[in-house]
């Protein structure tokens, strides 16, 4: 389906959307406080927040997640630390699972921890957007767990200094604990202590983590086939639906600038799950209006799609096949994940969408919510050309 070419239309009036400040803040998750914004389950897996499942989230610290904007430091030494309530028995790890930092390749003698293959117990900080961890070639922290406090630490082996765009500095925490096991349905406050303030000193926060009884359908922003088509990825992963990116560029598909009536520069890929973690593919558009569009797979209706614009703008729209291209919507196996031993395979749609901002400058903030599911929040910023 090609973007829309609607007449100028009035600014849908969303009541989604939480535009709190300039560098676009969204509201925070229930019971966040201090630090913490929100803890959710991980966009690469269907079920880390569901009982019985292993502990799969990323908790979302209080900065803006705009690449632009500066995110925290931690220097050599410090810590952060992720404080678990009991029913999270760090002090008993799966043994299929062992604590380990990610790496590649792996030491003899040692099971794998890199993307495809994580048969460990490991944790990355985030620079605030997907796939795009305090990486190497550089190791910059080590991960621990104190069985005493039950808590999970990072120590920075090197200073981790914020230097936005393209290193913006901790953003978020994710925690792929594949070790522990999710305890019974219900909220567990999750508390953070971090050396990341004035000189090192202590900050906390903490939120609620809800684990389900069964996966809820969820949308889940992706930028590994931007990656792979520039080789920052492991072969094996299906090309993206546009221009790679190569090191250094920032390839942030959530906060994304252009001029006035162009594309934006990176295409969205969302992996999607239904009911049942049943993989949803082959979703087209159904637009009712410039601002609003029924996702649906088939017959049915799964979700929503709206888009808020500068008063008065028009000729924005999205591409549904961006580039012309027709990439695969159903794939075997969710990327990161891949097919670690006891964790994936999990089969998982994918779609690939392309924004077209309109004819005024300014955000562009488009809404992708589920039925009965979570939502997305992606941000097109349109400047006119000089």
């Amino acid at each position: 389906m090609k973007r829309n070419h609607h007449k100028r239309s009035a600014t849908a009036k969303l009541g989604v959307l939480s535009v709190l400040m300039a560098g676009i803040a969204f509201s925070a998750g229930a019971g966040a406080a201090g630090i913490v914004d929100a803890i959710e389950k991980a966009p690469i897996i269907a079920d880390g927040d569901v009982t019985g499942m292993p502990t799969d989230i990323v908790i979302a610290l209080n900065s803006s997640m705009n690449h632009n904007v500066p995110g925290r430091g931690l220097a050599a030494g410090n810590q952060i630390k992720v404080i678990f309530p009991t029913e999270f028995d760090l002090a008993n790890l799966d043994p299929r699972y062992p604590l380990s930092n990610i790496r590649r390749p792996t030491p003899s003698g040692q099971l794998p921890c890199f993307g495809s293959d994580l048969q460990c117990t490991t944790a990355v900080l985030s620079h605030g957007w997907p796939q795009q961890p305090v990486r190497p070639p550089l190791q910059f922290y080590n991960v621990d767990i104190d069985t005493v406090e039950n808590a999970f630490i990072f120590t920075a082996v090197r200073d981790i200094v914020p230097n936005p765009p393209d290193k913006p500095g901790i953003k978020k925490l994710h925690l792929i604990l594949h070790g522990v096991t999710n305890p019974n349905p219900g909220e567990y406050y999750i508390r953070v202590e971090a050396q990341t303030g004035s000189g090192g000193s202590w900050e906390t926060g903490s939120g609620i983590l809800k684990i389900l009884p069964k996966a809820r359908p969820s949308i889940n922003v992706t930028s590994v086939f931007v990656k792979a088509l520039s080789g920052q990825l492991p072969p094996g992963f299906s090309p993206a639906c546009g221009p790679g990116t190569m090191p250094p560029n920032n390839d942030n598909p959530i906060y994304q600038t252009t001029t006035v009536g162009s594309p934006a520069p990176y295409v969205w890929t969302f992996l999607i799950w239904g009911k049942n973690m049943n993989p949803v593919s082959d979703v087209y558009l159904d637009w009712s209006n410039a601002n609003h569009a029924l996702l649906r797979s088939g017959r049915k209706a799964i979700g929503h799609i709206f888009i808020e614009t500068p008063n008065g703008a028009m000729g924005h729209g999205i591409d549904i096949h961006p580039h012309g291209l027709i990439c695969p919507t159903l794939l075997p196996a969710a990327p990161i994940i891949g097919g670690t031993p006891g964790i994936g395979p999990q089969a998982v749609g994918r779609l690939d969408l392309l924004f077209h901002a309109g004819d005024m400058s300014g955000d562009y903030i488009t809404t992708i919510t589920l039925n009965n599911g979570n939502e997305v929040q992606m941000v097109v910023t349109a400047e006119t050309a000089e």
